[in-house]
């Protein structure tokens, strides 16, 4: 083991997360050498908790559906983190929203209205009907700064295909902290957790009593 460069890493962790939070992600990191575990919250955002946009920002904005060929030329241009899983779920009755600036595409947001993403491989979950699911969103460097993710969800929900949702649900790892902090920023609020336990395979999942109260369980990978 090498300590010094163990050490290295924890004040370079906490320097950007804070000490509390790095000795947690250490101990995290020495439990999953014994045993897998990997742990969940599943957040949600409501149209009331929806953050304001001031139109003037926002005037050079647009949003529409992809289309296939759409996500097929992007696949082609690279960059854009469209791989064969996307494409597949599109197909299956995903849907991907498009931002634009300028008429130009500035990244997107994916979209499950089906009630049971995939959200990682052996874990599919129940969504209740009055929500989405929201998943895979992705703007370019050169738009970050735009304000899109909170642009794409207005857009999302005021959508007809959506417009009869509460709001959408999502989910981070528990221990990525920098993701949990920009999903808040955003509006997102902590609905539950899922704790998985075993190996990365085959694992067992514990749901948390505030998921279970709104129907959110784990179901068959091969639905």
């Amino acid at each position: 083991m090498d300590l010094p460069n163990i050490i290295r890493n924890f004040k370079s962790e906490a320097s950007r997360v804070g000490y509390g939070k790095a000795a947690w992600q250490f101990l995290y990191e020495i439990v999953n050498r014994l045993l897998h575990i990997r742990r969940f919250d599943v957040i949600f955002l409501t149209r009331e908790h929806l953050l304001p946009l001031d139109p003037a920002k926002y005037a050079r904005h647009g949003s529409r559906l992809a289309t296939e060929a759409d996500l097929q030329r992007m696949r082609h241009e690279g960059g854009w983190h469209i791989g064969d899983e996307l494409i597949d779920g599109f197909r299956n009755g995903d849907a991907c929203l498009l931002s634009t600036v300028d008429g130009k595409i500035a990244g997107y947001t994916w979209v499950h209205t089906l009630g049971r993403p995939l959200l990682i491989p052996g874990l599919r979950i129940s969504i209740p009907g009055n929500y989405a699911y929201n998943f895979a969103g992705f703007t370019p460097p050169e738009y970050r700064g735009y304000g899109l993710q909170p642009f794409r969800h207005h857009e999302v929900l005021n959508r007809p295909e959506w417009r009869d949702k509460a709001g959408m649900i999502g989910y981070v790892d528990a221990t990525n902290f920098s993701s949990k902090k920009g999903q808040s920023k955003s509006g997102y609020q902590r609905l539950g957790r899922l704790t998985l336990i075993g190996s990365k395979k085959h694992f067992i999942v514990l749901v948390s009593q505030e998921l279970k109260q709104l129907g959110i369980r784990r179901l068959p990978s091969n639905l």
